[in-house]
């Protein structure tokens, strides 16, 4: 039993301690502030002293405010408490937590010194290991708002015995609020925000957590959200039912629609971790949120070092939570380390456009404190560095129109952009050829001898082309855990076959395209890809209708049509004025060629235009597909496209966007220079045409351009644009634009 009396607790030494640990960020609603409250320190002090000692203190009401709960539109009640009762209350729990967590089961991991969240998850994957492979996962219904007062304070009577303190918790918990002067009661439940409610809401749980002990029945919890763990499928439902009636003791109830029993294999979500067999994984949303933290703290108009303070706190955070669970060499840890550089780039930006740092120097200085170790290690942060620093300077170049200075940066940049997407990627395409791994690292053998090596971290995307080639188990294993793309190609141009591991699509995200289907939401997007096409088409034309002064003819029938894209009632019409647009387009094209060119030919082509442009779309079909699967979608639900279970028909709707800015182009340019380009004596490209031709769509698709007034490379364009289209179908956001490039 705690036996330490109310006198012995509430010292003038323990509460002037106790300010000092208190969060000094708000005050309550007697608006006494801090400054005013440390005039006049000592006396107030001794006031706040006396009253306890004597028994008349009581709480000021609560302030009540509502904080946006991350990643969702609900509201999350926080109640400030005054400066005097944050004092008391952390007095309270600097005396009370310690021996009362002595109590608390070894199998509770929040808001406890030793324990983490991290910890909780070991836990769990400790218990996979053990074979327990059917999990309870719940947590309580509302449970901080719902707790019973009554029931809380006989439990705290067992273990307190001073009375005058029993009291003194109970003033906290009955202590009511105002929320914009209305004052609301207080009569079950405890304040989120409160120094005290963590640690009585832990010991209100607890009485949980024995009975679960007592039932022999494994869990880990973590406040409400919980897991039970079990060896069969009986025993769970089982103990679900067990765990129901005993809670109504404790008058609380688990939350319906986050209650269910699950086989590992089917996997479960706990802490913000996915867990599939014996794996885990950081939630892709989780990242995503991550990544948009980061990108705030450099929005703000803080001081330079203020955002560096803020950027390290959270870097430390990740380093303590998700880097324990993410491995490098994948996309996840490449996302946030690329976020990072964006953010210190636009930090970097921002304070040079504002004037308040002027050199490169003083940046250096600044970036330097930036613990860049955290996501790339020693021996890489220094150029992670001077990498965040030169692209903020490149945006503020961009900005500045300094064209000719732009020009130049461009081209080298472009040059080294180029060179890293070709070396990213794998193209085998001789019969023969074997691609395995070595000495980490993927090797490339003809007849059982090493051609070559490639780091793990260096490739991106593998491309199968023909075939006779084979490729190891372990290949594929170590593409599925990198998020490396492994696309197949026939001869003949035509994607067949791509990579795509469990972890790819989201089914909350498939339920909700395929809810999308007949409703005017489907038009609304298919109208937005035959307008990101359309645009394309006619602003390549108008391009090249500078130079050429040919195409007024086509254009303007194009730009005719395009108006109708709008009043379209039906994707069946839409893809009519669609057919009508690119032919117009295609005979602009054919204008504009060198070559004989009569139409476009999709499948079939025996001609050296249609079977450049057919086998160039492959590999950029091979892209847009990684960046859906990437981006949590199913491939199989489309909304321009007819729907076709053995087919992709979504990768056929987003490739729309991006074929004149990525292929058309490049191929025109590649005819009109009277690039080597030939055909076999099958009808087909020749070798040494396709590896040309796949090297250029590769440098362009690793090329940078302008897109949101800021310089991106395309294919991170194109993961961007998957992504928007995920947000559009989840509601997230109100409308989905398409990509329009800058010719």
């Amino acid at each position: 039993m705690f036996t330490k009396p109310l006198e012995y607790i509430f010292l003038p030494s323990a509460l002037k301690d106790a300010y000092e640990q208190i969060n000094k960020s708000a005050s309550g609603i007697d608006e006494v502030h801090f400054a005013e409250f440390e005039k006049e320190f000592a006396k107030n002090i001794e006031t706040l002293s006396k009253k306890l000692l004597k028994g008349s203190y009581t709480p000021e009401p609560l302030k009540k405010i509502e904080i946006a709960k991350q990643n969702t539109d609900e509201k999350r009640p926080i109640a400030l408490s005054a400066i005097k009762d944050k004092i008391v209350q952390r007095v309270l729990y600097e005396n009370l937590n310690p021996y009362f967590d002595k109590l608390l089961s070894d199998k509770s991991y929040a808001y406890r010194p030793n324990k983490s969240t991290i910890k909780a998850l070991n836990r769990v994957s400790d218990y996979l290991n053990k074979k327990y492979r059917f999990i309870l996962k719940t947590d309580i219904d509302n449970f901080f708002e719902t707790i019973d007062h009554d029931l809380l304070l006989k439990v705290l009577q067992k273990e307190i015995a001073d009375k005058k303190l029993l009291k003194l918790i109970s003033l906290f918990l009955q202590t009511g609020g105002f929320s914009q002067m209305e004052y609301a009661e207080h009569t079950q439940g405890v304040h989120q925000g409160d120094i005290l409610s963590p640690l009585l809401s832990n010991i209100y749980l607890n009485e949980m957590d024995k009975f679960l002990e007592q039932e022999s029945m494994e869990f880990v919890r973590y406040a409400d959200d919980f897991v039970v763990l079990f060896q069969t499928k009986n025993e769970a439902y089982k103990g679900l039912k067990k765990l129901k009636k005993f809670l109504q003791t404790l008058k609380l109830s688990l939350e319906k629609e986050k209650t269910f029993i699950v086989h590992i294999s089917d996997g479960f979500t706990f802490l913000g971790i996915d867990f599939v067999g014996r794996n885990c994984f950081v939630a892709q949303k989780r990242i995503e949120a991550s990544v948009e933290k980061m990108q705030d703290f450099s929005q703000k108009s803080s001081a330079f070092m203020t955002f560096v303070d803020e950027l390290n706190s959270y870097l430390r955070a990740l380093k303590n939570y998700y880097l324990k669970i993410i491995s490098p060499q994948t996309s996840q840890y490449e996302m946030l380390q690329n976020a990072l550089l964006d953010t210190v780039a636009h930090k970097v930006y921002l304070s040079k456009k504002l004037g308040v740092i002027k050199t490169k120097k003083a940046f250096r200085n600044l970036v330097a404190h930036i613990d860049f170790e955290t996501l790339f290690g020693d021996d890489e942060a220094k150029e992670a560095r001077e990498i965040a620093i030169a692209r903020g300077y490149e945006k503020y170049l961009a900005n500045k129109s300094y064209k000719a200075s732009k020009k130049l940066i461009n081209q080298k940049k472009n040059q080294y952009a180029k060179k890293f997407a070709n070396e990213s990627t794998l193209h085998i395409n001789t019969p023969g050829l074997m691609l395995g791994i070595s000495k980490n690292k993927f090797v490339i053998k003809e007849y059982g001898r090493v051609k070559k090596r490639y780091a793990f971290d260096k490739v991106k995307r593998i491309i199968f082309e023909g075939k006779g080639f084979s490729i190891s188990s372990d290949v594929l294993k170590r593409c599925a855990d990198s998020g490396i793309t492994v696309d197949f190609i026939d001869k003949k141009a035509l994607p067949y076959a791509s990579l795509v591991t469990y972890k790819a699509s989201i089914a909350q995200n498939i339920v909700k395209q395929a809810m999308l289907l007949g409703t005017p939401k489907q038009l609304e997007l298919a109208k937005a890809f035959i307008k990101g096409k359309a645009k394309n088409q006619i602003n390549y034309l108008k391009y090249m209708n500078k130079y050429h002064q040919l195409l007024d003819k086509p254009i303007g029938s194009m730009e005719k049509n395009f108006l109708k894209i709008k009043t379209a009632q039906s994707t069946d019409e839409l893809m009519g004025v669609e057919g009508s647009i690119s032919a117009s387009y295609w005979e602009g094209v054919r204008l504009l060629l060198d070559v004989p060119f009569e139409k476009r030919i999709t499948q079939g082509a025996r001609d050296i235009v249609n079977s450049s442009l057919n086998y160039a779309y492959a590999i950029l079909y091979g892209q847009v597909q990684h960046a859906l699967v990437h981006a949590g979608l199913s491939l199989n639900i489309s909304f321009l496209h007819t729907l076709d279970g053995n087919k992709p028909t979504l990768t056929f709707d987003m490739i729309e966007e991006f074929r004149v800015f990525v292929v058309d182009r490049v191929i025109v340019s590649m005819l009109n220079k009277d690039e080597p380009i030939k055909l076999g004596s099958d009808g087909l490209l020749n070798k040494a045409s396709r590896q040309l031709i796949a090297r250029n769509i590769k440098e362009k698709l690793g090329s940078y351009t302008m897109w949101k007034k800021e310089s991106h490379k395309v294919e991170n364009i194109i993961q961007a644009q998957a992504y928007r289209l995920a947000n559009f179908i989840e509601g997230k956001e109100k409308k989905y634009k398409p990509f329009i490039g800058k010719f």
